[in-house]
């Protein structure tokens, strides 16, 4: 069913129906392997049991999404189905097919950043790292700027009087567009 949005951006901007396409069905989730001697989602259980200071608080798990995309002039950018990718940080990794879903550790303040390449026959391969973002820094910046330039004046006065140890973070979604490997014959004419 079409959201509101899509027929809110076709009405205002005349933007093709690419952009409103259903996204693939995740089938699975995929799990990680520690690269540390930890065992659990908690990669840094182990190391932080046996210093107890510098390594960070964890904060759960998610389910980070990775999808891949190839841009085709009339469509937009359309989702592919069957990408291999393979995800990597310092502490863990995971292969995975798009669309995927990845349950991937998160720590307060210093979760790693998520190198994703992914490869298909005919394609050319693409490396797209993703940082985890402070949600429960952007909610609060975000309330402020929806209530004027007062509003935003007051609440980054909040924000930076904070105790931002115990936000909320979230890696965003992982998006992956990948090229065709140019045409030789093509080119050469």
């Amino acid at each position: 069913m079409w959201s509101l949005r899509c027929f809110a951006a076709l009405a205002v901007a005349g933007v093709t129906l690419a952009g409103c396409a259903t996204p693939l069905e995740v089938s699975q989730v995929t799990d990680i392997r520690s690269k540390t001697s930890s065992n659990d989602i908690d990669v840094l259980a182990v190391k932080r049991a046996q210093t107890g200071s510098g390594v960070p608080e964890y904060a759960g798990n998610q389910l980070a999404e990775v999808r891949a995309y190839e841009r085709i002039d009339s469509k937009g950018d359309v989702e592919m189905a069957g990408v291999s990718c393979h995800l990597s940080t310092p502490h863990y990794e995971a292969d995975l097919v798009t669309p995927a879903k990845v349950r991937v550790p998160l720590y307060r303040g210093k979760s790693s950043e998520l190198a994703v390449s992914c490869k298909r026959q005919g394609y050319i391969s693409r490396l797209v790292t993703v940082r985890a973002i402070d949600v429960t820094r952007a909610q609060r910046l975000n309330s402020g700027a929806n209530s004027g330039l007062l509003g935003l004046a007051v609440v980054a006065v909040i924000d930076a009087a904070s105790d931002n140890t115990k936000n909320d973070w979230k890696y965003p979604p992982v998006k992956v567009l990948l090229e065709r490997v140019p045409n030789r014959r093509a080119n050469a004419s």
